[in-house]
């Protein structure tokens, strides 16, 4: 249990890589920004941060790339609407109305 533990660790930092987030193109959506969405149906605006899976805090809106948001975040502008299934309910629309890296 121990060992395999230890694999996953060391598995996870030969492919981990550090962000530089000067080098981040504030027009698009990638890992490091910080993405202000407008939900479409509810008008709530929400601020996400995107993060790696394993810095991901919910409760703190840090969103893995891996998650359903982040993934559907990823690669997009401001001003886009992007259409994001969630595990429970509808799906919803969320426009990109500010990026900052």
């Amino acid at each position: 249990m121990l060992e395999a533990r230890i694999a996953q660790l060391e598995d996870k930092l030969r492919n981990a890589s550090v962000i530089d987030e000067k080098k981040l193109d504030a027009g698009v959506v990638s890992v490091g920004s910080k993405v202000r969405v407008k939900d479409q149906k509810s008008g709530q605006s929400v601020l996400f941060h995107i993060v790696g899976s394993a810095e991901a805090d919910p409760s703190e809106n840090k969103l893995s790339n891996e998650s359903p948001v982040g993934s559907a975040l990823i690669g997009h502008k401001r001003g886009d609407v992007v259409t994001v299934q969630v595990p429970r309910g509808p799906s919803r629309k969320l426009k990109i109305t500010k990026i900052d890296a």
